[in-house]
């Protein structure tokens, strides 16, 4: 009972964090580039996950190094389309928008590898979410300083998310959580030195306080680091049914952040954009969920059914081997009385 409690205030806890880092962006957007927040971002990360763990494991063939590179560098992008997004649109917005990547997953999921996402439900929770998105993107046409660029650019991040969790799921699971974690992020690394070099775009940061350097150790530790390692550890305790529906609460959050820290206004057309997204997710996301929780049910039932079927074989082996090793005994017994005394 108590992992369990401790479980959900991991998960809870982690997007949290996970909101606030729209609003730590878009403050550090005052003063870096999103290709400079996402460099030193990215290697205190991996500085600090080599720290945490610093076996490193030998690279077995090249399509694996293939699939961590793609894998690494659709993560790169998402953290660059959702920084870049930030410059010209509410962090509320962008959030909203991001939010939608189960869907984008479901979708692709389903075009590429074949799954089971294209049902009534699903497809209705797509359109109730994305009209939820359109009005969003549509709202922010009469906002002042707010450019549709912005959300399409969120857009485009949360495509880059879906693709990276898709390429995830082809790499072998015989790395340790911390090093796969580690390697996706040194790749994405690299390809983000390559956009550096290639834009020929200057890392010199002009002034370094204290506000900046502790932006960044959120976003380089707790943000990519230690959020990451407890969101896994709440799936251990709780399941990932139960955790990942934390997810959906990730806009709200940043929403009320939003307009606390960084005083953006909330309209009633971003309010309904914000139900009709969460709406959506909940409507796909379910009927997956209880399918999900349907096929664990049956296959737990059918798991213990089996082992008792064997427990019982082996019971009932041991039965009629002790049965038939005492009939033995007691005829020897009886044939043993029944001899005279010279035949014995």
């Amino acid at each position: 009972m108590i992992n369990k409690y401790k479980g959900h205030l991991l998960a809870m806890l982690t997007v949290t964090i996970w909101s606030s880092t729209f609003i730590v962006s878009k403050i550090l957007l005052n003063q870096l580039t999103p290709l400079q927040i996402l460099i030193f971002r990215f290697v205190i990360a991996v500085s600090f996950l080599s720290i945490i763990y610093p076996k490193f494991k030998r690279p077995s063939n090249i399509k694996e190094e293939l699939l961590f590179f793609v894998t690494g560098g659709c993560l790169a992008l998402y953290f660059f389309f959702e920084n870049s997004a930030l410059i010209h649109t509410y962090s509320s917005n962008v959030s909203l928008i991001v939010s939608t990547i189960p869907l984008i997953t479901g979708v692709l999921s389903a075009i590429f590898y074949k799954t089971s996402f294209f049902t009534k439900k699903s497809i209705f929770g797509f359109v109730i979410a994305y009209l939820g998105v359109f009005l969003i993107i549509l709202n922010g046409n009469k906002l002042a300083g707010i450019e549709p660029i912005g959300d399409l650019f969120a857009l485009i991040a949360a495509v880059m998310f879906a693709l990276y969790t898709l390429v995830m799921q082809k790499i072998e699971k015989t790395y340790h959580l911390i090093e796969m974690t580690r390697k996706v992020m040194l790749y994405g690394l690299v390809l983000l030195g390559v956009i550096v070099v290639v834009s020929k775009q200057s890392l010199y940061i002009e002034k370094i306080d204290v506000r900046f350097a502790m932006s960044m150790l959120f976003l380089g530790i707790v943000a990519s680091s230690l959020a990451f390692l407890m969101w896994n550890k709440a799936i251990q305790m709780i399941g990932s049914i139960k955790t990942n529906q934390y997810i959906y609460l990730v806009p709200v959050i940043t929403t009320v952040f939003s307009a606390i820290v960084l005083r953006e206004a909330i309209t009633i057309i971003t309010i309904l954009g914000a139900g009709l997204i969460i709406f959506g997710l909940y409507l796909s996301e379910n009927e997956k969920e209880t399918k999900t929780e349907i096929e664990a049910e049956n296959e737990t039932e059918t798991k213990i059914k089996s082992e008792n079927e064997v427990i019982n074989k082996a019971t009932n082996e041991e039965t009629t081997e002790i049965t038939t090793h005492t009939t033995e005994t007691v005829m020897d017994i009886e044939i043993g009385l029944k001899m005279e005394p010279d035949e014995i």
